[in-house]
């Protein structure tokens, strides 16, 4: 199986995990703009079965006009579309309902439209920093598929509980009328950036909620229970194992706790572990995409 990125092709099997391996986090749906008054879709489609003895492909490697791949299964673009963590968290048990025909493969070219050219191309390199990608995807499988999906809670797996220190909150209130520098809008409000190449690796939130400090955590496996309920700007930095042999910004499989890089008990902020569920994607209608 080949895993297609816009830089580099991802190998799950390797001893070091990317900084950006840590955050799998709803930054697919907190990156997400807010919605225009249509919904964010490709302008032009074209899905074909792919040749026979085509190599499998799991492919986020976007264009600057649009998504081109060859050789993906519908399964894998449902997994894309809904959800951002990667493939490390694509198990089976995340997809129910799926007919066997899922994993045949085809050949996807899609255009984006003039309107949407700019916010396309603002996009990351990885999955997780590509929410109109996901967008786009899921109206796709709607229109083409005619897909129906809802989500349920599965297994408890494990997280953590994002909560008050003891001497905690240190925190910046969000004033009133502020205007917020340009970043990723968050999806409840607030912006995010990003560092740059070059810079200290750091997560600066303005005017946020700390349930969108969750989900930058982590996908799905911090909850919010700090009770705070106002907007905040806040720097998150990262500290890197100085007993470590692996390059700054990176972390072994064997970390037992790589959310503890974070320094979130700066804030006045700490997480303890606990069991959380995890999302299945349930398949209610589907049908093979329909001829271009």
């Amino acid at each position: 199986m080949k895993i297609a990125d816009l830089n580099h092709r991802s190998n799950y099997y390797r001893a070091i995990v990317p900084l950006f391996a840590l955050m799998p986090l709803a930054v697919a749906q907190d990156a997400a703009r807010t919605l225009p008054a249509k919904p964010l879709a490709f302008e032009v489609v074209s899905i074909r079965p792919s040749k026979p003895g085509s190599n499998w492909m799991i492919g986020w490697m976007t264009t600057p006009d649009g998504y081109h791949v060859t050789g993906q299964s519908i399964r894998s673009t449902v997994m894309m579309a809904y959800f951002p963590e990667g493939t490390a968290f694509w198990s089976k048990e995340r997809l129910s309902g799926a007919p066997p025909w899922l994993d045949d493969l085809y050949d996807i070219n899609a255009k984006v439209s003039e309107v949407d050219l700019a916010e396309w191309q603002k996009q990351g390199a990885t999955l997780d920093k590509k929410p109109i990608l996901q967008r786009m995807l899921q109206a796709m499988l709607a229109d083409r598929c005619h897909l129906v999906v809802r989500h349920v809670p599965g297994a408890e797996q494990p997280g953590y509980s994002l909560e008050l220190g003891k001497h905690g909150p240190h925190l910046t209130e969000t004033k009133p009328g502020e205007v917020l520098p340009e970043g990723v809008p968050l999806v409840d409000g607030g912006v995010i950036l990003y560092w740059m190449r070059g810079e200290a690796r750091r997560l600066r939130f303005y005017g946020a909620t700390m349930a969108a400090l969750a989900r930058n955590l982590s996908q799905g496996k911090v909850q919010d229970h700090t009770g705070l309920t106002g907007r905040y700007d806040f720097t998150v930095n990262w500290m890197d194992d100085p007993d470590s042999n692996v390059a700054a910004g990176l972390v072994s499989f064997d970390d037992s706790e790589p959310l503890s890089h974070w320094d979130i008990g700066a804030l006045g902020l700490h997480l303890r572990p606990i069991k959380v569920p995890i999302d299945t994607l349930v398949i209610e209608h589907i049908e093979k995409p329909s001829e271009n």
